[in-house]
């Protein structure tokens, strides 16, 4: 087995997500509340080095990547981008609270999708893909571990793909702002099935968001 060790993080708080509202395409920044709490994070817990990190080119990507691995220069991968909301983007979750599509887009049917926006299924094929071009370049430069910063949606939907024991995928949906998950990938066998083996959550130890505190699962 060629053992590769991956932390997939979530990028730090922004003011869009403090309001919960959807920013993908939003080249957002960090929220001055975000920036305090991934050098928190940072103090408090392990955050272990790595030999690369890879991250969505989305500046609160990048800005997370500076404050966990400062040593690092980032690898930017187009397909870690966020989920694109179409007409949905910068929209407050609130306003489709009690809707049937919020209803379907909170389990996560795979084609729903905002308006001019793209679907779930679509997410998670260009997340898969960029996982594997990841996988390749690992395996070609015998890398071992490997930090994955990149955003809420998109890292769900890989999780959703790939992720054995499946039932850590759903509380990943869930991940807070600059935590996630460790999960380690047999590189000989990727290309012939897609599976990231969970091992437990990141940063270790740090409590986790619940569903009732996000305002993206805002009610009436």
């Amino acid at each position: 087995m060629s053992k590769l060790t991956v932390y997939f993080i979530r990028h730090g708080t922004t003011t869009m997500n403090l309001q919960g509202r959807f920013c993908g395409s939003t080249d957002a920044l960090l929220d001055p509340q975000g920036w305090d709490e991934l050098r928190q994070l940072k103090e408090d817990y392990d955050i272990p080095d790595v030999d690369r990190v890879y991250c969505s080119p989305a500046i609160r990507c990048r800005e997370t990547a500076s404050v966990y691995y400062p040593d690092k220069e980032p690898i930017l991968n187009e397909g870690l981008w966020e989920c694109d909301f179409g007409k949905g983007e910068r929209t407050p979750a609130s306003d489709y609270a009690g809707t049937d599509f919020f209803k379907d887009w909170i389990i996560q049917r795979p084609d729903i999708a905002f308006p001019e926006g793209e679907s779930l299924l679509e997410v998670s094929f260009r997340a898969l893909s960029a996982m594997t071009r990841i996988v390749y370049e690992c395996r070609r430069d015998n890398i071992t571990t490997i930090a994955v910063v990149a955003h809420g949606i998109v890292l769900a939907r890989l999780m959703d793909a790939s992720l054995n024991p499946h039932e850590y995928a759903a509380e990943f949906t869930l991940s807070p702002n600059g935590m996630g998950l460790v999960g380690t990938v047999d590189m000989d066998q990727w290309f012939r099935k897609q599976e990231i083996l969970f091992e437990k959550y990141f940063p270790e130890g740090a409590p986790r968001l619940k569903p009732e505190d996000s305002p993206y699962f805002a009610k009436d």
